[in-house]
């Protein structure tokens, strides 16, 4: 019976306010986010030594790597995976990777498209140019194969 109680007081409570969204978006825009906010990770590619800390701290598992030796490989990101959290950058033994704020990109980041939106963040030997670009295209199909077989499957 008190289960019933504090639920259906929850409900009222949930009538009452609204929708949370509506709150979230009103203390968003009478508190913009600073300018200072991080977005994804970007590699500088003369420091980057191949070793893979970045890729194995990674919480979420948006980065993946593909390496012949430390001196010929390459490291993307999945961008709608990524939340920012630094890992990489707090564990980069080379100091070699840096999340912060690019103004020209921080409105086009967010295609939230968990598939397909791959970016290629280091590349270097022969991994760099047509190699770089033949495994993000690589990636971005098998990405689009499986949103096939998903919108098959749900008819």
């Amino acid at each position: 019976m008190k289960k019933i109680l504090v639920m259906g007081g929850e409900a009222l409570k949930n009538q009452a306010k609204g929708p949370v969204t509506k709150h979230v978006l009103k203390r968003i825009a009478d508190h913009p986010p600073p300018e200072d906010i991080r977005t994804i990770p970007r590699i500088i590619e003369d420091r980057c030594i191949m070793c893979g800390t970045c890729v194995k701290v990674c919480p979420t598992h948006c980065l993946g790597m593909e390496k012949d030796d430390k001196d010929n490989g390459m490291i993307w990101l999945q961008r709608a995976q990524c939340m920012w959290c630094g890992h990489c950058q707090t564990y980069c033994p080379k100091d070699a990777i840096h999340i912060d704020r690019d103004p020209a990109i921080s409105n086009a980041l967010f295609s939230f498209n968990n598939r397909q939106d791959y970016e290629m963040i280091c590349a270097k030997g022969t991994f760099k140019g047509d190699t770089a670009d033949k495994k993000l295209k690589e990636l971005v199909e098998e990405g689009g194969e499986i949103i096939e077989k998903i919108a098959e499957f749900r008819g």
